[in-house]
This record gives structure tokens, C-alpha cells and sequence, in this order.
């Protein structure tokens, strides 16, 4: 039973201290967003995007760019 005990204290200390290492990945190293720009939302630049996610979220947001344009008020 003592055994048992032991054992377990032992892999929740693991457990914990794993946690904490300090060489833990970075996963958003090297997978930026660039910048939203005419020259950068042109289709040749977004094909040269490696990463799937990163050039699907730049893709969408060269999409949804643009500014408010009121309207002229015109009634017809």
C-alpha cells in the first residue's frame, strides 16, 4: 500500500514540475499575421504565406478591409 502511495506522489510531482519547465514551445513563433496593406493584400503575396491558418486569417481580414462611406442621401 506504502508502495502505491509513493508512486503516486511521485508522478503528481512530475506532474506539476513539467508545468513549469521553462523550454516550453512557442506556437505563434514564426506564424505572425503581416500587416494589411494594398501592396500586401495582393494575391501573389498571399500565396507566399506558408502557414495555412495564418494566410486564411490574413486572407479574411485583406477581405473585410475598407472604411465607412456614408451615402449621399439622395431619395429617389
Amino acid at each position: 500500500m506504502n508502495q502505491y502511495v509513493n508512486l503516486t506522489a511521485a508522478a503528481f510531482t512530475i506532474a506539476l514540475l513539467s508545468g513549469c519547465s521553462p523550454q516550453t514551445p512557442q506556437e505563434t513563433k514564426g506564424r505572425e499575421v503581416p500587416v494589411v496593406s494594398d501592396e500586401n493584400c495582393r494575391p501573389e503575396n498571399i500565396k507566399q504565406i506558408q502557414d495555412e491558418k495564418v494566410r486564411q486569417t490574413f486572407a479574411d481580414t485583406c477581405a473585410r478591409r475598407g472604411g465607412f462611406k456614408a451615402s449621399s442621401g439622395k431619395n429617389y
